[in-house]
């Protein structure tokens, strides 16, 4: 980091202060003058926009300053600014750009929310970024409230489908409940340890073995509601069918984004890589996530569903990924965290893609049951081709992205020790491919309705921008060391 530490702390909590900054602007001007302008919601986008740019620019400025890697903590070791936390930034404000440019699709069917839709969407970017950073178990909890809080309003903001409340009233328990859990677990390792520092954690654990396991349990369990995987995904399905397409593309992204930022900080940095209660545990999660997500993908008979499927399975690769740091101390420096924050940036593209897709297909009148894609070629080659290769990269097919994500994954846990996980991964992703194919099998070579559609209710900005995600999932296949060096440069050394 530069020698002037003012300028480094400002950089470093900038980002996160700009979001906050500009959701307030949205939410006052919202409040100021409600219903006055039909159009409000695109000046409303315009300016969530601004904010995730000037975010994501400082950021980029961050690690452009610290060339070298070196962390910078403050507040007594609560916060670290290093190139893992940027590079999250980064991501996570991609992706609340590209959702911004994907709104007008359903949000001016609700102009009236939009205030409160985009302020939220920036509070979830902020808190998403802020945790990235965090190693205090007190504000990692306080973050992940806000992060539940903002996106539990999403669901119940955009009420165009009946199912939206329901959908945001279960989340809400759902969390509530596994809230109690992570901070029951957290005091109990305050007990143990008597820091809530999350780097005094690993080397104090052994002071009481019992509770500490106990500890550790409820935190993992606690943690797996966040990242969207077995046993406690059911909150991603129901955001993908009950939401418009595009708000459940950010929900789902930005809630497995953060949950596995969460696992890195609290895992890595304050369980350690050798700490077998959480590294055991959180394989055998690993393990029935990947099992649970291939069967589930075979009995989906809906695209929304299927992607949100396909979601919680890359969530179980990035947690892969992440309990896969112990190998990778000893092998390639990084390798389980470089797998992981390329995975984001891959997979958190991708989902949007292929929500927004999704999204583009609802506004022509096509329903999103896989019987009803039937012969979606012959009536739209192009939405045909666009949604199989953002199905094919989620499912992880050579030569897309997705795959290389995939194969990063699996050679940092061959790499940890974790042979009988990459295993049950490979035989998986074989299953999860299937139901996929049996998909694009189906839009391209079986009979259906003949009448053509176009997207044109789809403004073409949107279309534009779902097109250059899709693009993401087959160039980064054929670009991917650019990323890789800002991944690897983000994974190491993690504090």
């Amino acid at each position: 980091m530069p020698n002037n530490f003012n300028l480094a702390l400002t950089i470093a909590v900038l980002p996160e202060a700009i979001l906050v900054v500009v959701a307030g602007c949205c939410a006052l001007l919202a409040g100021l003058r409600p219903g006055e302008r039909p159009d409000l919601y695109r000046w409303m986008a315009c300016i969530a926009l601004a904010g995730a740019v000037a975010a994501a620019a400082l950021a980029l400025f961050g690690m452009r300053l610290n060339k070298n890697g070196v962390a910078l903590v403050v507040w007594g070791g609560g916060l670290t600014v290093d190139h893992f936390s940027l590079f999250i930034t980064v991501a996570v404000c991609a992706f609340a750009l590209v959702t911004c440019f994907l709104s007008d699709v359903y949000i001016r069917r609700v102009a009236s929310r939009s205030g409160a839709f985009f302020a939220m969407l920036l509070i979830a970017t902020a808190a998403t970024a802020a945790l990235a950073a965090e190693r205090d178990m007190v504000t990692l909890f306080v973050t992940l409230e806000t992060l539940i809080v903002s996106t539990t309003v999403i669901t119940a903001l955009v009420k165009t489908r009946e199912h939206s409340a329901e959908a945001a009233f279960k989340y809400l328990v759902e969390a509530g409940v596994t809230s109690a859990m992570l901070l029951y677990g957290f005091a109990i390792l305050y007990g143990v340890t008597g820091s809530t520092n999350l780097a005094s954690v690993a080397a104090a654990l052994h002071r009481a073995p019992a509770p500490a396991a106990l500890g550790v349990a409820l935190v993992v369990l606690a943690l797996t509601f966040s990242l969207g995987v077995f046993p406690l995904r059911q909150w991603v399905g129901r955001a993908a069918e009950a939401l418009p397409a595009t708000a459940a593309g950010f929900v789902v992204t930005i809630g497995i984004t953060a949950g596995a930022v969460a696992w890195v900080r609290v895992g890595v940095t304050g369980f350690g890589s050798g700490v077998r209660p959480w590294t055991g545990l959180a394989a055998v999660i690993v393990a029935g996530a990947l099992v649970y997500t291939s069967v589930a993908a075979m009995r989906e008979h809906r695209i929304s569903r299927l992607i949100g499927v396909a979601a919680s399975n890359q969530a179980a690769f990035l947690l892969l990924a992440a309990i896969s740091f112990k190998g990778a101390i000893t092998t390639t420096p990084a390798a389980g965290t470089t797998a992981l924050l390329f995975g984001v940036a891959v997979f958190g593209f991708a989902t949007l893609a292929g929500f927004a897709l999704l999204a583009m297909l609802q506004s022509a009148g096509i329903p999103d049951g896989t019987a009803e894609l039937r012969g979606l070629a012959r009536r739209s080659s192009p939405a045909a081709a666009l949604l199989a290769l953002v199905l094919l990269t989620l499912a992880g097919v050579p030569p897309l992205a997705g795959f290389v994500a995939r194969f990063l994954a699996v050679e940092s846990a061959m790499a940890a020790g974790y042979g009988w996980l990459v295993v049950v991964a490979l035989a998986t992703t074989v299953v999860s491919a299937i139901a996929v194919v049996r998909v694009v099998v189906a839009m391209f070579a079986e009979p259906g309705p003949e009448a053509p559609f176009n997207l044109t209710a789809t403004p073409r900005l949107g279309r534009v921008v779902a097109v250059l995600c899709v693009a993401c999932g087959f160039l980064l296949t054929f670009v991917a060391q650019p990323v890789l060096m800002l991944a690897r440069a983000g994974a190491g050394p993690l504090h």
